[in-house]
């Protein structure tokens, strides 16, 4: 019978539990329903109760202060109305009792104060009238602790640390008149001296000790004898006051505690190489922190005084030097019998990455494996950035972008496995886009630093700031591979999204940010880039103007964009586009906007925009902006001064004219440029692109008269002598292939001129060390056949009809090419496998 009826109840609770699970599936989902998604798991359940008891135990205290608040205001209110005289038979107890309960407010209530210095006046109003009331000091010191309270939680409007010097003022000058029990003691004065030092700073610090120290030697108050602490708190709020001079005050105050008996302790030492380390005076805070330590005669210098006097050495600015004396120091700690900490090895990894030595990165590499393998030491974070710091600072070399990247990873798996306490922060990933940023595949770098900025915005605990976008906005600038501008410009917008709302509040866009966007845009080139980059320029001018948060465009915007028309390849459009600009610049600054002063990247951006344009008339206009930029450094404006920059575009754009006699015009210029550095203007000094300019001019004549094909050779072959013998540099492989083009286009093919100038040309070149792939090119259109194979006879079969190439000559013939791919100057890929360059010397020369 017991067992039918335990199998009915069971039953019923399966069919009800049955139906339930049935109605909860078919309607809402469980993880919808607060209740039960709470309490899903036990810890979840205990979470939400413990959350629920704090919460509870917070309101009910926050309830009770409030309630015990208000009964302090209106038993102060009715002990304030009462006449003096009232206070009899030991009620003027209640005044003391709601002054010391008033203490316990001054953190929070700015109206603490007030209310105890007004309680402690009532106090004193009903003594006059009432013998039995009792005022003592410790009721001033109540309220001279309520001051600096206020003062140090800034829970008052005005300077409390000012109200509590005057009421021990009129304390100390009561009892002078008086002599009452009231003498300010001890605690007084060590309340207002520590407030005064921490809120109003080392001078009026040093004003109440000199007042401590005369009111002592003078007998008013003995009570008022300062101690080694009241020297040492004074002489710290000198280390933190961050002035110039504070590093020379605290040695000052170091030499008067001497004179007044108190001996200074390795404490007072350390505060005082503080004060130079904050007084960041470069050179000069290191060699008094170190002349500080060489004065410790007496006293045993700690680790601590150690690792200052690094640090000193590491911000001094002196690199080669800083990081010879923090090698020293840390030896002479050694030879104390002093162990180093973690504190001072990050001083030493600190002043070699500050020295931008190459060896900084071997050398932080192994101060950090040995705080790695330490049975004593730990490296911390500081330890692991700075090691970043390094292989970010020379990521140019092949490899370190990608260490420093193995590195973060690291830090990352010491994280979760929990062997350190730390994770990486925003600067560690910074450090890392930056060096990706700086590594010299600029394609691969663009792509890994956005890659790290994903890894950043996607990880807890840090979010990527304003500097993380734009190191990556400024490596898709500077990258070549198709689609790297309008990415640029996504990941901008992005940027303006999340910061717009909330999501990464540190990502606010910069006009660095827009900059890198215009320049992807423009570095590319074509008139898509040009036209893309100006609308987005005038996007940032209508929304700054609107009143948003964007930042203002300035100087770099306009003249990346006056650099964008010109490479435009849109001819006079281009040109114009970049003179419209160049006004607008100028509009601006006469109207009171100096940061849109047009400077000389900007007026020689124009000139290259008229050379660029392939116009008849673009070396006319060239040639007037040249003008104009000489008249506005006539009238004052040095920002404008012409370069040789502007000098090579003025003749860059007269050889690209259609001027009869551009050559001698461009000649003209030279010499022009020759007689202004010989003068003294050191920025117009001719160099081999100058005279390289000359001869193009000479290579392309308007007319192909004889007379000016004449005229053009000569000038050609006087040009390219005068720089072999010029102390203006010496013809390059461009030089010389130029030059081959002008004979090949001014002399006719069976023209015994243009065999001899061609082949003494090429027996130079030869000698120069500078054949490359240009000089080939033009020798093989311009010479003979049977001159081309005389001068390369040496070589290889011609008859064998293959091309000859750079890498058939001899070294010495290439010895000095600085490209190897192409036309133009580029850097080796490999260094190792680079000849070895010496500037503007024969391979003669070079062998002695």
């Amino acid at each position: 019978m017991i067992r039918s009826l335990l199998i009915l109840v069971l039953s019923c609770r399966v069919s009800a539990f049955v139906s339930q699970r049935n109605a909860y599936s078919s309607g809402t989902s469980i993880s919808r329903i607060p209740a039960l998604h709470s309490v899903q798991s036990p810890k979840k359940l205990q979470a939400y109760k413990d959350e629920n008891t704090n919460d509870y135990h917070y309101k009910h205290k926050r309830k009770k202060k409030r309630q015990n608040k208000e009964w302090l205001v209106q038993a102060t209110e009715n002990l304030l109305a009462t006449s003096p005289g009232s206070l009899r038979q030991g009620k003027w107890h209640e005044v003391v009792s709601i002054l010391t309960a008033w203490s316990t407010f001054v953190k929070y209530d700015h109206q603490a104060p007030l209310q105890m210095e007004k309680l402690l006046k009532r106090l004193l109003d009903e003594r006059q009238v009432n013998p039995e009331c009792s005022v003592t000091i410790q009721h001033y010191n109540q309220v001279l602790d309520a001051w600096a309270c206020a003062a140090l939680f800034r829970t008052h409007s005005v300077h409390a640390s000012q109200r509590a010097r005057e009421i021990l003022v009129l304390l100390q000058e009561n009892y002078e008149e008086t002599h009452d029990s009231n003498r300010p003691n001890k605690e007084s004065f060590d309340l207002v001296l520590h407030v005064v030092c921490k809120t109003e700073g080392a001078l009026f610090a040093r004003r109440l000790l000199a007042w401590m120290e005369y009111l002592y030697k003078s007998g008013k108050n003995l009570a008022a004898q300062p101690t080694r602490t009241d020297y040492i708190m004074v002489l710290d709020a000198y280390a933190n006051s961050r002035q110039d001079n504070a590093g020379l005050l605290a040695e000052g105050f170091l030499r008067h505690m001497n004179m007044k008996g108190i001996s200074p302790d390795v404490l007072c030492y350390n505060i005082a190489i503080k004060a130079w380390n904050k007084a960041k005076r470069g050179r000069e805070s290191a060699e008094h922190a170190d002349r500080i330590l060489e004065s410790m005669q007496d006293v045993a210098p700690d680790v601590v005084t150690y690792a200052s006097v690094i640090s000193a050495w590491a911000t001094s600015g002196m690199k080669a030097h800083a990081v010879s004396r923090a090698e020293e120091l840390l030896l002479e700690m050694s030879a104390a019998g002093l162990e180093y900490n973690t504190v001072v090895l990050n001083a030493v990894m600190s002043a070699w990455v500050k020295s931008r030595n190459p060896a900084a990165v071997d050398r932080t590499h192994e101060i950090l494996q040995e705080l790695e393998t330490s049975d004593r030491l730990t490296p911390d974070l500081i330890s692991y950035n700075t090691h970043l710091h390094a292989l970010s600072m020379h990521a140019k070399r092949p490899g370190y972008a990608e260490c420093a990247d193995a590195l973060l990873e690291r830090m990352e798996d010491l994280r979760a496995s929990g062997k350190v306490n730390f994770a990486p922060n925003s600067f560690s990933y910074n450090l890392v886009i930056e060096a990706y940023c700086r590594s010299p595949d600029p394609n691969n770098a663009a792509m890994r630093a956005a890659d790290i900025l994903r890894k950043l915005v996607k990880r807890d605990g840090v979010e990527p700031d304003t500097f993380s976008f734009n190191q990556v906005l400024s490596a898709l600038s500077r990258s070549t591979m198709k689609g790297a501008a309008q990415m640029a410009e996504e990941l901008l917008m992005y940027m303006e999204d999340s910061y717009r709302s909330g999501v990464l509040p540190k990502a606010k866009p910069d006009v660095i940010g827009y900059t890198s966007v215009i320049v992807a845009y423009t570095r590319r080139g074509g008139k898509g880039g040009a036209e893309r980059a100006e609308e987005l320029l005038e996007q940032i001018k209508a929304r700054y103007a609107a009143g948003e948060y964007h930042p203002k465009p300035n100087r770099i915007c306009y003249n990346s964009l006056i650099d964008g028309w010109a490479k435009s390849g849109e001819g006079t459009l281009g040109a114009r586009k970049a003179e419209a600009l160049l006004q607008e610049m100028q509009a601006l600054y006469e109207a009171g906007d100096e940061s849109m002063k047009p400077n000389l990247v900007t007026w020689n951006g124009v000139l290259n925009a008229w050379a660029r344009s392939g116009t008849r008339c673009c070396g006319v206009q060239a040639e007037k902006y040249l003008d104009r930029m000489w008249e506005r450094y006539h009238a004052g404006d040095d920002k404008v001064k012409p370069n040789d920059f502007s000098y090579n575009t003025v003749i860059n754009a007269i050889s690209k004219s259609k001027n009869e006699g551009k050559a001698q015009k461009a000649l003209r210029i030279l010499r022009r440029m020759d007689k202004l550095y010989q003068a003294g203007n050191k920025e117009a000094r001719p160099n081999e692109v100058t005279y390289t300019a000359v001869l193009n001019s000479c290579a392309f004549p308007a007319v192909l008269d004889s007379r000016t094909r004449r005229k053009a050779l000569d000038t050609a072959i006087f040009t390219l002598e005068e720089l072999q013998s010029s102390r203006y540099g010496h013809p390059n492989q461009v030089t010389y292939g130029t030059f081959i083009k002008a004979c090949a286009n001014l002399l006719h093919d069976n023209d015994e001129l243009r065999r001899e100038v061609i082949e003494r040309a090429f027996q130079q070149c030869c000698k120069d060390g500078q054949v490359g792939e240009m000089v080939l090119t033009y020798l093989r259109k311009a010479a003979p056949p049977d001159l081309y194979e005389e001068l390369l006879a040496d070589i290889m079969d011609i008859s064998s009809g293959r091309k000859i190439s750079v890498e058939d000559l001899p070294l010495e013939w290439r010895c000095n090419v600085r490209g190897r791919d192409g036309w133009r100057d580029k850097p080796y890929g490999n260094k190792s496998q680079a000849p070895q360059r010496r500037r503007n010397r024969t391979p003669k020369q070079q062998e002695r």
